[in-house]
C-alpha cells in the first residue's frame, strides 16, 4: 500500500543586483500565505568585467540550494520522514537508506564499497539520477569528457528517472533481467543487489506504507560454479615458477596453507614461531575498491581478527615454508642497506612486503599470478583457487572432511564441500571399494 503524497512546488526565481561591489542573487517566492517575498543572499563574486557570467552560475546555485531548504520546511506536518521518501529519486532512496543501514549493521569497508559500487554503477545506469556524475567518479580524460559532455546530458534527460514509489516487483524483474544480459552478471551477483534492495525498503515495508519491490520476483537460480584446480606436478612447477618472485611468499602461503589473499598479505613475522614451527593466521588486510567514499576507496584496511572466529588457526610450519620464509628475512636486512632513507620502514611487522618495504596489496597479487602462469603457458586458475586445490587433493587421499575444515579454518562441512571437490580418484576408490565388498562375499 502506497498512501498519496503530492510533489511540493515551489517557485523561486533568482535575479542579479549589485551592492557594496558584490553581485548579489536576489531571490522571490511565495510564503506559506501565497504571499511574495524577496531575500537577497551575496554570492561572493565581485563586480567585475567578465564576472557576470560566474555570477549567474553562482545565482543559480543559490536559488536550487534554497528552493531545496523550503521544500523541508514545507513538507505537511503529519507526513513523515520515511513516507516523504517515497517521492525521492530510487537512487538516492538507496544511498540514504544504505548510510543508515551501515550505522546499525557496520558493513566492513569492502562489504560498503561494494553495495556503493552497485549504486553508482548499474543502479544508476537502470534506474536514472537527475545527478550528473558517480559520488567518486575520477576522470582520467577531461578533454575526452568535454566533447561527450552534450552527448551524456541529452542522453541523461532522455532517461527516465524512477522514483521509489514507482518501482515495483516488474521493474525489478526487468533490472534482473538488464543486470543479465546486458551486464552480462551471474545469478550469484544479482542476488547481492536483490539483497540490498530488500533490505533499503525494510522500514516501509515493516510500517505498511510500501511493500518491497523484491517480493515476487522471479527466484534467481543460483549457477553451480566449480573452480579449476592444479595436480600435484602443475602445484610444483608453479613453485618453481614463483622462486624469488615478488609473490612467491604469497603462493607458497596459498599452495601450502590455502590461506586468501587477506589472510596472506595480513601475516606478521611475530605471527611466526620459528623455534616450535608454528604458524598462527590471526591477523589480515583486505583492500577496499569500487565505488565507495573517497575515504575509504583504495584503502588498505588492517584488522586483527580472520573473516571468522573458525579462520583464526594455528598451523605446522612446514620446513619448505620456512626456508623461504628465513630466506626473505634475509632480503629484508640486505635491502634496508641498499635502499637506506628509501626503504619504506611503515610495514616493517608483515611478511609480504617488495624490496623497497612496501606492502604487496591483494590486487596486486592476483594480477602478478595470472601474469606469471601465462607468461609460462600454465592452465589458468585464479589465485584463490589455490586454496581449492589444496581441499581438493586432501579430500582424493581420503583425508576427512572435518579435519580439511579445520585446516583451511571453514566454520560448517557445506563450505569445506565447496572447497574439497570430488575428481575420478575418489570414484576409482569408491567403485574399487565396492568391488572389494562383491568378491569377499
Amino acid at each position: 500500500m502506497i498512501n498519496g503524497l503530492q510533489e511540493i512546488d515551489i517557485n523561486v526565481t533568482v535575479s542579479l543586483q549589485k551592492k557594496g561591489g558584490i553581485y548579489q542573487a536576489v531571490l522571490s517566492y511565495k510564503d506559506i500565505s501565497d504571499n511574495w517575498k524577496t531575500k537577497w543572499k551575496s554570492t561572493g563574486v565581485k563586480v567585475k568585467p567578465g564576472n557576470k557570467k560566474l555570477a549567474k552560475e553562482k545565482a543559480e546555485r543559490i536559488k536550487e540550494k534554497f528552493e531545496s531548504e523550503m521544500i523541508d520546511k514545507l513538507k505537511p506536518k503529519h507526513t513523515s520522514e520515511i513516507e516523504y521518501q517515497l517521492n525521492i529519486e530510487f537512487i538516492d532512496f538507496i544511498n540514504v537508506r544504505l548510510e543508515e543501514v551501515n550505522i546499525k549493521r557496520k558493513y566492513e569497508n569492502n562489504t560498503y564499497a561494494g553495495y556503493k559500487s552497485n549504486i553508482n554503477i548499474h543502479m544508476k545506469e537502470f534506474f536514472g539520477s537527475s545527478k550528473n556524475t558517480n559520488e567518486n567518479e575520477e576522470t582520467e580524460n577531461k578533454e575526452k569528457e568535454q566533447i561527450n559532455h552534450k552527448d551524456k546530458k541529452k542522453k541523461q534527460n532522455e532517461q527516465y528517472i524512477y522514483k521509489v514509489c514507482e518501482v515495483t516487483p516488474e521493474i525489478i524483474d526487468n533490472f534482473f533481467t538488464y543486470l543479465s544480459k546486458d551486464c552480462k552478471l551471474k545469478n550469484t551477483t544479482i542476488k547481492h543487489f536483490r539483497n540490498q534492495i530488500s533490505v533499503a525498503y525494510e522500514l516501509l515495508d515493516k510500517k505498511e506504507i510500501m511493500s518491497k519491490p523484491t517480493k515476487g520476483t522471479e527466484h534467481l537460480k543460483e549457477e553451480e560454479f566449480t573452480p579449476e584446480t592444479y595436480t600435484m606436478k602443475e602445484l610444483n612447477k608453479l613453485l618453481e615458477i614463483v622462486k624469488n618472485d615478488v609473490i612467491e611468499i604469497p603462493v607458497f602461503l596459498a599452495a601450502y596453507y590455502g590461506l586468501r589473499r587477506s589472510e596472506v598479505v595480513g601475516l606478521k613475522w611475530s605471527a611466526i614461531d620459528f623455534e616450535n614451527d608454528w604458524i598462527y593466521i590471526n591477523h589480515t588486510i583486505v583492500q577496499v575498491s569500487g565505488c565507495a567514499k573517497k575515504t575509504v576507496e583504495g584503502k588498505m584496511i588492517a584488522k586483527d581478527r580472520t573473516k571468522s572466529i573458525h579462520s583464526n588457526r594455528k598451523l605446522p610450519l612446514y620446513k619448505e615454508v620456512k626456508d623461504v620464509l628465513l630466506k626473505k628475512k634475509e632480503r629484508i636486512e640486505l635491502n634496508k642497506l641498499i635502499f637506506k632513507n628509501c626503504y619504506n620502514n611503515t610495514y616493517s611487522e608483515y611478511v609480504c612486503v617488495k624490496d623497497d618495504g612496501d606492502i604487496i596489496k591483494p590486487n596486486h597479487i592476483s594480477h602478478r599470478f595470472l601474469k606469471l602462469i601465462r607468461r609460462n603457458k600454465m592452465r589458468e586458475i585464479r589465485f584463490h583457487d589455490l586454496r581449492h586445490t589444496l581441499g581438493t587433493e586432501l579430500n582424493a587421499n581420503g583425508m576427512d572432511l572435518k579435519a580439511i575444515g579445520d585446516f583451511l579454518g571453514h566454520g560448517n562441512l557445506s563450505t569445506t564441500k565447496r572447497y574439497s571437490h570430488p575428481d575420478d580418484r575418489i570414484k576409482r576408490n569408491v567403485a574399487s571399494a565396492y568391488e572389494n565388498l562383491i568378491h569377499n562375499g
